[in-house]
């Protein structure tokens, strides 16, 4: 595949220019040409390149999918073998993305849990993202204008919002780029309501609060770190909860973020001493609080979404729990 870059298209960027021509996602594009398949007057590209007049773009055929995807993590030292290893194991079954609601300006979604909403600078394949984009192609070209400005590394089409992998719930998904601007926007201001269910450890002491610990970015633990209120050592951050259920040795809480940091209400109940049932990253060691619940994901869900779409009208969902997750509850025992 050949192109020539006339005069009225210079100084527009590579990877942008391929997203018009050709049939594939801006992750995709990247992938391509880190792995070198992009040449411009026969030379490798760059992800972030401008084009010239009189430019020559050629994309190299991938002559397999073992050679691309060794090219392509060679440059960051993956080991041969890995590659091959996960090229010929057995595929996964993708899962089904439920849609709750479809417009022509955005979709209402149940993401299933142990599925990324967006590659990471790992460059995951299958992800929730990629999976809509095939359903919905129009998605790939959605994105924040600021981030495409810095050169973002990670380009996350189309999405205004995450829930962590092992979480599952609903999501909106804009369709066009007035309507992501718009809830991009609302989500900021903290217009949107969102409601989540979490199953955590132990009997709080009350029935209702506000968590608000400070939340920074961990060091050398993989992990978020909380801090007290007004420590100046995190971001400002805070949860409302309220307790649903109260079992023995556990507590079923609704809890509402009224703010947006990284794994928030994880970080949260972790920090209040009562961490949720199967997150084994946020997961204390205090005697008596080891989960006897076998269960291969974070008990928390997103359950409700409110909020004014961009028409103005006032819009309501809810997710019922995942049938284990009810299970789970239908099995433990009641206090009085």
């Amino acid at each position: 595949m050949k192109f020539t870059i006339d005069e009225q298209l210079t100084k527009l960027r590579l990877d942008k220019y391929l997203t018009e021509k050709i049939d594939k996602s801006r992750s995709q594009i990247k992938k391509d040409i880190e792995a070198g398949l992009v040449l411009i007057n026969n030379k490798k590209a760059k992800v972030h390149q401008f084009l010239n007049e009189g430019d020559v773009i050629k994309i190299k055929a991938q002559n397999s999918k073992l050679e691309t995807r060794i090219l392509h993590d060679d440059s960051k030292k993956v080991k041969i073998k890995t590659v091959i290893k996960n090229l010929f194991a057995k595929k996964e079954k993708m899962p089904e993305i439920k849609v709750i609601e479809k417009n022509d300006d955005y979709l209402i979604i149940e993401k299933p849990t142990g599925l990324l909403v967006h590659p990471t600078l790992k460059n995951e394949p299958n992800t929730l993202i990629d999976l809509l984009i095939k359903k919905f192609p129009e998605l790939k070209k959605i994105g924040d204008s600021v981030a495409l400005e810095k050169n973002d590394q990670i380009f996350r089409p189309s999405i205004v919002h995450r829930l962590d992998k092992d979480v599952s719930g609903l999501m909106i998904v804009p369709r066009n780029q007035d309507a992501f601007d718009y809830f991009k926007s609302q989500f900021k201001l903290r217009k949107i309501y969102k409601g989540y269910v979490t199953l955590v450890h132990g009997a709080l002491e009350k029935n209702d609060d506000i968590i608000d610990f400070e939340i920074s970015r961990g060091v050398n633990s993989g992990r978020m770190a909380a801090h007290p209120e007004g420590s100046g050592k995190g971001k400002p951050s805070a949860t409302q909860f309220k307790v649903l259920k109260k079992f023995l040795k556990f507590t079923l809480v609704e809890a509402r973020p009224l703010t947006g940091r990284t794994n928030q209400i994880r970080v949260h109940f972790f920090a209040y001493g009562h961490p949720i049932v199967g997150d084994v990253l946020y997961q204390s060691k205090i005697k008596g609080q080891k989960s006897k619940i076998k269960l291969n994901r974070i008990f928390l869900h997103a359950q409700k979404l409110s909020f004014t779409d961009n028409n103005g009208e006032e819009k309501s969902f809810e997710s019922p729990l995942p049938e284990k997750l009810e299970t789970i509850l239908s099995n433990l025992k009641k206090t009085n």
